[in-house]
């Protein structure tokens, strides 16, 4: 983990990013095959509230704002130019950037903090390091202890940024499919269209499988995102047997370096309130709905609003809700 920047001329200009992995051609098709493979689908760019995004239309008139694994569209850099439809309502894009100062500040409802780390604003990989190791809870993690446990217990450790063995990206699938077995969640990869959703990205080029081992164990891997100068934190997994060892901490640390050396403009870890996740960051995208939600949003809010109020009167029902609801985020 050097922190050289990459050799083919350091960072992208930063009107390099217009799109984020969500609104590609790759993903918006890709997923709206497995789908949607019974409806007509276009790519259409919308205009809402002064935005204008790349989205997947059904059938010339429905608009798709929730899929599996799709966690926001983010507006097009140019919002003067021109569009296919006027929308209306959409239950998440970016409302605001904010610089981070360590810690996730407190949303409001109905809005999730999107934290990446801005590499522009940190010339040199040992800034960065500076920035993330006064972090009190990073300060806990000695990765360097870690690894020489791991090197005299396994073996020599080794990170490899874009593994093509099947078996690696079988693993993945598997432990994490047993991460949402074992919190209680619904079991995302036991449906096949998601595993082929990450397969078939993998093919078109936008996905990193990405492997973390110790001697000839496999610890950790990650199903990464990468598009336009940006590295998206997706889908993390490891082998729950060699926990104690921090495997997807270390990872993910071999891919922040990664990130930097190859001369990115972000490493994007996308939807979710995780702690760690702030311990890197140097911003926060605040993701929320956007315009008038049909009939249906409503209902589903205020059922939702009745249920807090219920949950309320109970402590310990509400400490679960919101440990369930945590969770949920931090698996998708």
């Amino acid at each position: 983990m050097n922190g050289l920047n990459s050799a083919q001329g350091g960072r992208l200009s930063a009107a390099a990013i217009t799109m984020n992995i969500f609104t590609t051609d790759a993903f918006l098709e890709t997923a709206g095959a497995l789908f949607y493979p019974e409806r007509k689908r276009a790519i259409e760019v919308c205009r809402l509230e002064g935005r204008r995004l790349r989205l997947l239309v059904l059938d010339g008139e429905e608009v798709v704002g929730r899929m599996p694994f799709y966690d926001f569209p983010q507006p097009m850099a140019d919002a003067k130019g021109p569009v296919d439809r006027e929308i209306f309502y959409l239950p998440r894009t970016v409302l605001e950037t904010v610089p981070l100062t360590g810690s996730n500040p407190p949303q409001p409802q109905d809005l999730q903090p999107s934290p990446w780390v801005d590499w522009k604003r940190l010339p040199t990989w040992k800034d960065f390091e500076t920035l993330w190791r006064t972090s009190a809870v990073t300060r806990t993690h000695d990765g360097a202890r870690q690894r020489r446990r791991l090197e005299k217990e396994l073996g020599p450790v080794r990170f490899v940024l874009d593994d093509p063995r099947p078996e690696v990206f079988d693993a993945c699938v598997q432990w994490k499919s047993s991460q949402y077995k074992a919190t209680g969640l619904t079991d995302m990869f036991a449906d096949p269209r998601n595993v082929a959703l990450f397969r078939r990205l993998r093919e078109r080029g936008v996905l990193q499988v990405s492997s973390f081992s110790a001697g000839e164990t496999l610890l950790a891997v990650h199903f990464g995102s990468f598009h336009d100068g940006r590295f998206g934190w997706w889908v993390p997994a490891y082998d729950a047997k060699f926990g104690k060892f921090s495997p997807g901490r270390l990872m993910l640390e071999e891919l922040l370096a990664a990130s930097y050396d190859r001369g990115d403009l972000e490493f994007d870890f996308l939807i979710g309130d995780e702690a760690y996740k702030f311990q890197y960051a140097t911003h926060n995208r605040i993701i929320g709905p956007v315009g008038t939600p049909p009939l249906k949003e409503v209902f589903l809010k205020k059922a939702k609003a009745q249920a807090k109020a219920l949950l309320e009167k109970s402590p310990r029902a509400m400490e679960l809700a919101r440990t369930l609801q945590k969770r949920i985020r931090a698996a998708m």
